[in-house]
């Protein structure tokens, strides 16, 4: 084991010891800058999460937002039909907020006593062509193994196989979280031997490796496309860990939409003396003597700290608000071959009747087909016949969600950038009619799918109707390509490999999807909580 790999070793082990890190009020440091502690640019969760642990442990951070209101991905917003006004939820489908990690951050935040949790009854609901499978909420690795061992009992070994392997990761990954002190280099494979074989494998090596049975190799990767890659490329770390942990703890929903969280986590920052300025776009990151030391934003402000925290797009502060130069060339070529994730292609709707009766669960993923490769590739080419989509019926988990007497869904695939690049230059310019077409084809595409497999006779209920597509993702939170997950959870991006929240330079960190640990609302916070330790442990 080479010395590079152990320092990769070292820094998953920092990055896994987060969930129970406490702040240790000697550590905080002075406010050299006479004003700020600490600029943190972009009020996505990351952002809010670092800059609400800073206010709360005597700091004083400024929060820069280009948007008008915070939470990146993690808001909502109203549609009106006639009479009627229809909530429209823009990313939260189900979180593991009330897991431990998740619960710890949002009780140190000051947060937590704000929410309202809502649990999903189930795991997963999945819709294949030819079989449906209802993973039970809060099943466990155990009850999950007895489903599929009942459905699939001529893969019974093979399914031992598989889970004894995930439950040793999650052994060994709490073990992981109590550091790396006192274990040697050599040592490790020893220590965590499950780890050590799987750290360069995709979920789809060990599914593969393990079971046979087309629709069994579907349900144990159905929920991948949640982490944004199809199971040959997702790193197998990333899948076993937050899934083990989702099927142990279950997922919540947040009433008042995930907007609450936002907002709740942007009035502990100010409650307790940060600051957030929205409508603000940064320009360019100050750097003194190599150091960032400050923000310039745009109209020439500029607003001066000992720290600056990024939690806007990686690629975007590499490549255009940093100094040409400041990387070097050789950390510039690595970062440059990490990829972002897809985007996402969202239909909202809001109907006339009240489906509950008709279709009785919160959430329900539609699959073309076994195949979760070419479910993937279709959905990349917005070919969402054949990749299939998402439907959440909000109105049976949070009751009055909408107006009296009807329902509110949202369909939902990912989305490649290829099909919408050609519309960027006149998007971005004013000039949508044929981006209009397009995003209206694939809307009526969605709503006859779900027609078709949800909700007979959908299409003459809709009394609203909106959709969102990468390039509007692209347009509100200024990720390349309208990324939703930051970099991909790729086999050389992930955990041991994943990219630091430190960026290289002084006193500029990264927060949120981009960084590490990844994307998703528990992993964003989780990188804003690490970059807040970052910046009060630095000695740079």
């Amino acid at each position: 084991m080479d010395r590079r790999f152990f320092l990769q070793l070292s820094a998953m082990a920092a990055a896994a010891s987060l969930a129970g890190w406490s702040c240790s009020a000697a550590r905080k440091p002075k406010d050299e800058a006479g004003g700020y502690d600490a600029i943190v640019v972009g009020a996505g969760l990351g952002g809010l999460t670092c800059a609400a642990y800073m206010a709360r442990n005597g700091l004083r951070p400024l929060v820069l937002e280009q948007y008008g209101v915070p939470g990146g991905y993690a808001t909502s917003f109203a549609r009106i039909a006639g009479p009627r006004e229809f909530t429209c939820e823009v990313s939260l489908h189900s979180s593991v907020l009330s897991s431990p990690s998740a619960r710890k951050m949002l009780e140190d935040t000051g947060v937590w006593d704000k929410l309202s949790l809502v649990e999903h009854p189930h795991a997963w609901v999945s819709r294949f062509p030819d079989f449906s499978i209802e993973v039970p909420a809060k099943c466990g690795l155990g009850g999950f193994e007895r489903q599929l061992a009942g459905l699939f009992p001529q893969e019974a070994r093979g399914l031992q196989g598989y889970f004894d392997i995930w439950r040793k990761t999650m052994a060994e990954l709490a073990q992981l979280d109590k550091g790396l002190s006192g274990i040697g280099k050599a040592a490790f494979p020893a220590v965590f031997p499950t780890l050590w074989a799987i750290r360069d494998k995709s979920v789809g090596q060990l599914v593969d490796s393990h079971v046979g049975d087309p629709r069994l190799k579907a349900v144990l990767t159905q929920s991948c496309g949640y982490y944004g890659l199809p199971p040959s490329r997702l790193s197998a770390f990333y899948y076993l860990a937050p899934t083990g942990e989702y099927l142990e703890s279950g997922g919540n929903y947040l009433k008042g939409t995930s907007q609450a969280l936002s907002d709740a986590l942007a009035a502990s920052i100010t409650r307790a003396g940060g600051e957030i300025l929205f409508d603000t776009q940064v320009e360019a990151i100050i750097l003194e003597n190599g150091r960032a030391a400050g923000v310039r934003a745009a109209g020439g402000n500029e607003f001066r700290a000992r720290a600056v925290v990024c939690n806007s797009a990686a690629p975007k502060l590499f490549h255009d608000l940093l100094p040409a130069g400041a990387l070097g060339p050789a950390r510039m070529s690595k970062l440059d071959s990490y990829e972002a994730s897809p985007g996402s292609f969202i239909v909202w709707l809001g109907l006339n009747q009240d489906v509950r009766d008709r279709f009785p669960l919160p959430d329900a993923s539609f699959y073309a087909q076994t195949d979760m490769e070419a479910n993937y590739r279709a959905a990349m080419d917005c070919d969402f016949e054949h990749s299939g989509f998402a439907l959440m019926l909000y109105d049976n988990l949070v009751d009055g969600f909408s107006p009296k007497g009807c329902s509110s869904l949202s369909l939902m695939s990912l989305s490649g950038y290829e099909r919408w690049r050609p519309f960027e230059a006149d998007y971005l310019s004013g000039r949508k009619d044929a981006y209009y077409q397009e995003k209206e084809r694939l809307t009526r595409m969605m709503i006859d799918m779900a027609e078709k497999r949800a909700l007979p006779g959908l299409s003459k209920m809709i009394v609203m109707r909106d959709s969102a597509t990468p390039l509007t993702n692209l347009r509100f939170t200024l990720n390349p390509g309208g990324a939703i997950y930051g970099y991909n959870q790729t086999v050389d991006n992930s955990f041991m490999s994943r990219l630091p929240n430190k960026t290289g330079v002084k006193g500029l960190y990264l927060a949120g999807a981009w960084g590490n640990p990844g994307g998703g609302f528990t992993g964003a916070m989780l990188g804003g909580k690490g970059a807040f330790r970052d910046v009060l442990e630095s000695r740079d």
